[in-house]
């Protein structure tokens, strides 16, 4: 059960209101305001998951947002009793129409078999692109029909525009002529939709005419000659076809909503739908919260949690947590310590969850969902009921025993607080045995110390305390779990100035039982202080190996990627020195045999060419050379090519591009990464021409013709992504691939910087883009390569 008491007093109505302000419609905006947190695991999981679907969708997939729509329910009780819309009213459909059709589509064209449940709605949304185009090319504005919306009104208005002309060049020429020494000014007006003339009221017996109207002075009477009153009936009756016409137009239009009216109020509900869990994700993404996991089993887990109402600048973020091992947690410590926003952070939590809201805290952090949540916080004295502070504090006790059940959530400020602190803490006890007894789940907050006696000798209830430097008497806001605290008063008391005797007077007063308690409670916090100091210690030489192994490890890394790096250039150089050899032994051979084919003569020295060409052929080195390449290769024409072709060089097996062509010589001179070699035509291959075989893989840098050309680097450290973004680059360009993919997520932005500053500063990169619409928008960049 949750009473409005306690979403006030838990202050969910400003989360909800903020919530609010997130949502696009006005109807979704009240809906958020006025909701009600659902109290049943499965509704609440329902509603966490339309949340992250619609996180996803907004932030993953940049999907279109809900565009604004009016709630037509008036419009169309109006369109159902047969009454005709104002343009106006005939837009604001076309609206609701567009609303829908960008919903559905955007949303549809999301192609994620995670996100279910949004698609489901925006495939119910009804859509007309053709009704739309139709009031577009019809109603200009709330005010104004097309000229074009038929061809009727087109002519009509032509007629009005060349009858508007001629009356008035009618009426210059009267004024220009036998009226002008008449009129007051010569001035064309209109008066009751007619057009007059200014006449000077002495001169009245002169010009024929109807007066429609004079000056406030008299002197002026604005009379319609009779020259041109048979136009202006003309114009009146083209006037009046013009409003006809216009009340068909809109009459027809319409009709055609009667035929979708009940298709368009339900698109209203379902886009309201979708706007509450776009505003849900879009008021969890702005503030940065995560998704926590839900449970039907009492447990309560918060990891660093911050209160959302708690400006950033001075929130300090608190573990706590609840059920397993312990039903209750029973908070002391001195007051302003933070116990009753630890308390609150537990409930509001809890509200949110079901709510179907990320909350400030953690990841994996666990909320529990309760049937009913029940509070007694702060002084709540009625003055309606005549009730005094410590009446309504036991007022809210009855109404919290007599509803609560296993499965409900008890948060008690101050138990017992507010009267005669023996009998306070005797009924304080009472009430939390009956509360263990229920078996539910709490936290109550305590100065005394009988509550803290019971908490250690019961399993069903666990001490906590909020931590309080001994030295400057400030709390820390820290919640420590196993330990009672102190209210440290008189310390407290002693700090703000009470003069010493007083003090002196106010330990005297302190009982044994009281003053040993306090003792054992400092012994205990000096033990836990010492035994967290070590821990501390202990965790920053955890984190020092930690890092040093890391850095090893990175260390370890660069060198084997250094070694691959140089062991890839190494392999390339030597083919293209081979290459250049090679080719040199060609040419040598081929002089030769040219020179003695003239004489007709044989030479040991052509014998002794060729073996030395056998023999390079036959080296190690070609081994490297002579790969199996993965294309059926097709020989490139000289004349084909032209500076900047991407071409294959079949004898170093890589990719490069042409800086220029020797068609005479029969040489192509190709840049491949930063290195420029000459090499035959008959070696080159156009990109174009080469046909890869689908029985081979690309197996140099890494990469594979199955293997798509891109890299995901989301989650990883920025020195981390960009040392691997360039051993990916490297690799790519080794293989020829001339367009890669980085994927590098959104984020704080810091990852998609460095990792752009990188591919700024790379020789092999031509140019580089955020992804386009489908691609990943600002979570990738495409990258072509030179």
């Amino acid at each position: 059960m949750l009473s409005e008491k306690t979403l006030k007093t838990l202050e969910y109505d400003k989360i909800m209101f903020s919530v609010s302000t997130f949502a696009v419609l006005n109807k979704t905006k009240n809906d958020i305001v006025s909701f009600l947190p659902e109290t049943d695991i499965t509704s609440a999981r329902f509603l966490l998951n339309k949340t992250t679907e619609a996180y996803k969708l907004l932030y993953t997939y940049s999907v279109s947002g809900i565009y604004y729509c009016f709630d037509l329910s008036d419009e169309s009780i109006r369109v159902k009793a047969g009454g005709t819309l104002s343009a106006g009213e005939i837009l604001k459909y076309a609206a609701a129409l567009k609303s829908a059709r960008i919903a559905k589509n955007s949303i549809l064209s999301v192609n994620d078999d995670s996100v279910k449940v949004i698609p489901s709605i925006a495939n119910r949304l009804f859509i007309n692109p053709d009704f739309e185009k139709e009031v577009a090319s019809k109603i200009i504005s709330e005010d104004e029909i097309s000229d074009n919306a038929s061809e009727k009104l087109y002519s009509i208005r032509k007629t009005i525009r060349n009858l508007n002309a001629e009356i008035r060049n009618k009426l210059n020429s009267y004024m220009h002529g036998s009226l002008g020494k008449y009129v007051r000014e010569n001035v064309v007006t209109i008066r009751q939709d007619r057009f007059v003339v200014p006449v000077k009221s002495e001169y009245r017996s002169f010009v024929k005419g109807f007066v429609h109207d004079q000056s406030s002075t008299g002197s002026t009477l604005f009379i319609e000659p009779e020259a041109v009153m048979e136009l202006n009936n003309d114009l009146k009756r083209a006037t009046f076809d013009e409003q006809e016409e216009i009340r068909r137009i809109l009459e027809n239009l319409t009709l055609k909503i009667s035929n979708m009216v009940d298709a368009i109020s339900y698109n209203y509900d379902n886009l309201c739908e979708i706007d509450f869990s776009f505003a849900c994700a879009a008021y969890s993404f702005s503030n940065r919260y995560t998704l926590p996991v839900l449970n039907d089993s009492g447990i309560v887990d918060i990891k660093r949690g911050k209160h959302p109402l708690i400006a950033k600048d001075k929130v300090v973020p608190i573990n706590v947590s609840l059920g397993g091992d312990y039903n209750f947690l029973l908070i002391s410590g001195p007051n302003t310590g933070g116990k009753t926003v630890t308390l609150k952070i537990v409930g509001l939590f809890s509200l949110m969850a079901i709510s179907g809201l990320y909350i400030p805290a953690d990841d994996e952090s666990k909320i529990a969902v309760f049937s009913g949540i029940y509070c007694d916080v702060g002084d709540e004295q009625s003055i309606e009921n005549s009730l005094s502070t410590f009446s309504s504090h036991v007022y809210n006790l009855k109404y919290v025993l007599e509803n609560a059940d296993r499965n409900s959530l008890i948060l008690l400020d101050e138990i017992g607080a507010g009267t005669d602190p023996e009998e306070g803490s005797a009924l304080a006890l009472a009430i939390i045995k009956k509360l263990i007894k229920i078996n539910c789940f709490g936290v109550i907050t305590t100065h005394y110390d009988r509550l803290k006696a019971y908490a250690e000798n019961c399993d069903k209830i666990e001490n906590a305390s909020m931590q309080f430097d001994s030295k400057t008497l400030k709390p820390l806001y820290k919640l420590i779990l196993g330990v009672p605290g102190s209210s440290n008063a008189i310390e407290v008391a002693k700090t703000l100035g009470i003069e010493d005797d007083v003090i002196l007077e106010a330990e005297k007063n302190l009982s044994i039982e009281k003053i040993e308690f306090e003792k054992i409670i400092k012994r205990a916090e000096e033990s836990r202080k010492k035994a967290d100091d070590i821990k501390a210690e202990l965790e920053v030489l955890k984190a020092e190996l930690a890092r040093e192994k890391d850095e090893i490890a990175e260390e370890k890394r660069k060198i084997t990627a250094e070694r691959e790096r140089i062991a890839v250039s190494a392999k390339t150089e030597i083919k293209r020195i081979v290459a250049d050899k090679l080719a040199e032994a060609e040419e040598i051979i081929t002089e030769l045999k040219d020179i003695l084919r003239v004489a007709g003569l044989e030479s040991r020295e052509i014998v002794r060419a060729a073996e030395l060409k056998n023999r390079l052929k036959n080296s190690k080195y070609l081994d490297l050379v002579n790969e199996e390449e993965p294309f059926d290769l097709i020989n490139t024409q000289i004349k084909d090519l032209k500076k900047g072709d991407r071409v294959y060089v079949k004898s170093i097996s890589s990719y490069g591009t042409v800086l220029s062509v020797k068609a005479q010589k029969g040489e192509v001179e190709v840049s491949i990464g930063n290195a420029r070699t000459v090499v035959k035509i008959s070696d080159v291959f156009n990109r174009q021409t080469v046909k890869v075989k689908q029985e081979v893989c690309f197996k140099r840098g890494g990469l594979t013709q199955m293997e798509k050309p891109e890299i995901n680097v989301v989650g990883k450290t920025t020195l981390n992504a960009v040392e691997e973004v360039a051993t990916f680059i490297d690799k790519a360009v080794l293989s020829g691939i001339e367009e890669v993919k980085i994927i590098h997520g959104v984020g704080t932005g810091a990852l998609l910087k460095a990792i752009r500053d990188y591919l700024k500063g790379n020789s092999a990169v031509l140019e580089f883009r955020a992804g386009k619409y489908g691609e990943g928008e600002n979570g990738v960049t495409i990258v072509k390569l030179k």
